[in-house]
């Protein structure tokens, strides 16, 4: 049900859900995978709020009010970070979270956000701790490619000196950084071009093996809203040098199975994957139930998205 909703959303000929009860099912699934806030956020910008019944609409309300609170709260506590950095001339840049939210869905409220993740060169990865310390964050560990911070109340900073865990690709930052614009009036916390969020966005995705919808929509809002910034080629490129290739055409390949009609707009320049990725499976997997299909899928995402054999081996020792 929800699929051809959000599909809906970027195609206007495309009719929303006619009775009360696909309605039901709709708000379940908006529920199951925790997007309220898009959903209210593009039905406004979108003028067709009105055209779905008055109790759904309450209801994306209530669940947007309520979430605005809790970014609210986050927005803070980023900021506070942010400008730590900012008066040490540390360099950062947030990932996800507040800004993708405010960047890309055109509101800090529009995406819930549970923790604090934000990018530091490696070799400022120390420093970048001690600092976050000093706002009463507790270091707790450095795994795979992030160290994590926690605060007693449970908020959590991950601070990134890479985006891909080591084991499993060659990715270089550099490229990251040397694209990075400054933040607003900021000097020493960037932002990464559109080019590498779409990129990072993907790989974060893959690292979640797709489980959910919000990986789904993630990426194809970006698509409908900046695809004319994102060069396939330009990605292509860059995913082929760090070994990322193959898992860039799986998520996209995801992607575009759920949302043919991008193909229209911004062409995909390989033929798509078959992931075994389908939305009742991962739907039905939200609620307990496991297929075989869903163990085909994830069997292919655990081994099968590397770009070559040696990566492929570590993901047998270690799954992605």
């Amino acid at each position: 049900m929800i699929i051809p909703f959000l599909q809906a959303l970027y195609h206007l000929h495309m009719p929303f859900p006619r009775t009360e009860e696909e309605y039901r099912q709709l708000m379940e699934e908006i529920d199951l995978f925790v997007l309220s806030t898009q959903v209210y956020h593009l039905l406004k910008a979108g003028g067709r709020l009105e055209e779905t019944p008055v109790w759904f609409q309450q209801k994306l309300k209530e669940r947007t009010a309520q979430a605005s609170y809790h970014n609210m709260f986050m927005k803070h506590k980023e900021e506070e970070i942010l400008q730590l950095f900012e008066r040490q001339g540390r360099r950062v840049i947030p990932l996800k979270g507040i800004q993708f939210a405010k960047r890309y869905f055109g509101n800090f409220a529009a995406r819930v956000t549970s923790d604090i993740d934000l990018f530091v060169p490696a070799a400022e990865l120390q420093q970048a701790i001690a600092l976050v310390e000093t706002l009463g964050y507790e270091f707790e560990i450095i795994k795979d490619h992030h160290a994590r911070l926690q605060k007693k109340d449970g908020l959590m900073v991950e601070l990134h000196w890479t985006l891909d865990k080591l084991q499993w690709s060659e990715l270089r930052t550099e490229p990251f950084w040397n694209d990075a614009e400054p933040l607003e009036e900021f000097e020493y916390v960037k932002q990464l071009s559109t080019l590498h969020t779409f990129y990072f966005i993907c790989l974060h995705g893959a690292r979640h093996q797709m489980d959910s919808v919000r990986y789904v929509m993630d990426i194809s809002h970006m698509l409908y809203t900046v695809g004319d910034e994102i060069s396939f080629d330009a990605l292509m490129e860059l995913a082929r040098k760090d070994k990322t290739s193959r898992r860039i055409q799986a998520v996209l390949s995801v992607v575009y199975a759920q949302f043919p009609l991008l193909q229209s707009i911004r062409p995909l320049p390989f033929e798509i994957m078959d992931t075994h990725w389908d939305y009742e499976m991962i739907r039905n997997a939200k609620l307990g139930v496991k297929s075989n299909k869903y163990y085909r899928y994830k069997l292919f995402f655990r081994h099968f998205i590397f770009d070559t054999l040696k990566h492929q081996m570590k993901s047998v020792r270690k799954a992605y």
